[in-house]
Formats: C-alpha cells, structure tokens, sequence
C-alpha cells in the first residue's frame, strides 16, 4: 500500500534472501547502507529519498567479519568504526589508513564499507585501495552469485557494474604480506574545492629484490592512475635503485598523469610526481634493513 504523499514507503529486509526478492521486485528503489553520503550532501542536513527505500540495517549476514590465513572477508555493512576496532593486525595497514580518513570519528559509527565503494559519482577513499590489493566483490541478485576484481567494479563510463538487481554483499580483501605500505589523502573527495588527491604504494621485498610493486592515485573523480608497465620494469630490480634510474621512472609517470583524465588539476599533478618520487626512494632508502627480514607497514 501506497504511503502518504511525498513519505517514502521504507523496507526493512532481514535475510539476504529478502533483500534479493525486494531488488527484483523493485529495481529503482534505493538501497540505504549508512545514509552518510546522502545526508553529506543534502544541504538541509536530511535526507531527500525516493518514493521506494529498502534499508539494509536489519540483515545480519552482511554486518559479519571473518578471517582465513589468504583473506579478511567483511560484509557490505560493516561500519568503518568496527573495522578500524579489529585492528591493524588484522587490517592491512594501507587500508586501515585509507578508512582513519574517511570520514569524523562520529560518521564512522553509520559509514559502511559497502557503501563507500558503491558511490558511483565519487571515487572514494577505501575503493583504490582495495583495488591495488585486488580486492575482490561478492555480487548477489535473483539466482546468481558472481565475485568481480575490485578494479573491475567501475565500468569505462564511471558507472558501476550492478545489473539486474545486483547487490554487493562482502568484500575479500587478501592477507597479502607487503613489507611497505603506505597511504596519503590530502583534501577530501566531498568537497573538489580541496584539490583531493589519495595515493597509496604496496611493495614485497626479499633479499633485496623487488617481488612486487604497486602505485595508484586517484582524486575526487572516478578513475585511477596506474602505470602498470613501471611497475613491471621495477618488479626483478635490485635495490638500491639509481637515482637516475628514479628519475626516469618518475618522467614516466608524469606522461601518464598528463594523460589522465581523473586527475586533471596541475597541483594536484606535481603533488602526485613527488609522492612517487619518495615512495620510489623509500624502497631504496630501506633495502638493508628490508634484506635483514625487518618489515615497514604492517
């Protein structure tokens, strides 16, 4: 039955089950995770919802943590305080930082892990980090249960890939042993006003060698910048890397920055060059004690 004129009628699913068949049966209605995003950006400082709201508040399954020796899997409703309360023991470090940063001690009592990732107008804090750790989605709808790359969930458009009632319900985030990582965000994606810039860089380290490398930058916009072919270059190197070799590296990613069309602000742009300017000689700058087993981020 209809409500009241200009009330939306709100539905409060407590199985995943429930939550599908509502999906299905209403497919332009809003999924309501933490709200703060809405609230944030509702100038009155309350919310203006649709005729239809299915609130996901009340199921159980997607409020779960749990933990494997590969990975850390948290439902799409787990809030960003519970998370930062496991701990960084447990958390990778590059992401317990990235979600310290999201958002007022307050907020992160509502914000979601889920829904800071299924913004589709913003690129928020948490989803290039979980990216560049390969991170990976649980999509449900009516009958079908598909895991997508985190990196994947954004389609060239900057729309997300949710067809057909689609809902995302957890999160695998792998246990990955990277000795440094590192996260920064200056500004802040609400607000482009702030030149809002996040960069983060994983790195694995044995005897001197690089196993692995990985940077990523991204702002307000969606989209993220990544040269996966330096990466490539860097992966095999002994360190210390040159600093000539550093400062080619870093013309390299200063053509994809020109390139980039989710980073288009210069300050922002120099800003990112020396951030990889320092992640590229930190790796250098630590090798000894890297060779000696000792870990930096974890």
């Amino acid at each position: 039955m209809a409500g009241p004129e200009n009330v939306p009628q709100i539905f409060f699913p407590d199985t995943v089950s429930d939550l599908i068949h509502l999906r299905r049966a209403m497919p332009d209605a809003l999924i309501y995770a933490g709200g703060t995003y809405i609230l944030k950006n509702n100038g009155a400082g309350t919310a203006t919802l649709p005729a239809r709201v299915i609130s996901l508040q009340e199921i159980e399954e997607l409020d779960r943590v749990s933990r494997t020796e590969r990975h850390l899997e948290v439902g799409s409703m787990v809030t960003i305080k519970r998370l930062l309360m496991i701990g960084r023991h447990v958390v990778p470090r590059a992401l317990y930082d990235a979600l310290e940063q999201i958002a007022p001690p307050g907020v992160k009592n509502l914000a979601t892990l889920g829904g800071n990732i299924c913004i589709a107008e913003r690129n928020m804090t948490a989803s290039p980090v979980l990216q560049l750790m390969d991170a990976a989605l649980e999509l449900r709808r009516h009958g079908s249960t598909r895991w997508i790359h985190a990196s994947r969930f954004r389609l060239p458009d900057g729309s997300l890939d949710l067809v057909d009632g689609d809902v995302l319900t957890r999160i695998r985030i792998p246990l990955d042993a990277w000795n440094i990582q590192e996260f920064r965000r200056f500004g802040t994606e609400y607000s482009p006003d702030t030149n809002p810039l996040s960069f983060c860089g994983l790195a694995r380290i044995s005897k001197s060698i690089v196993e692995d490398v990985r940077l990523s930058f991204s702002s307000f916009a969606p989209g993220n910048v990544r040269n996966r072919e330096v990466e490539a270059d860097l992966v095999g190197r002994k360190l210390p890397v040159s600093d000539r070799d550093i400062e080619s590296l870093v013309g390299r990613y200063e053509e994809a920055l020109e390139d980039s069309t989710s980073i288009t602000d210069q300050f922002q742009r120099k800003r990112a060059l020396r951030l990889t300017w320092w992640f590229l000689n930190r790796l250098s700058q630590e090798q000894p004690a890297l060779a000696r087993g000792a870990t930096f981020g974890v």
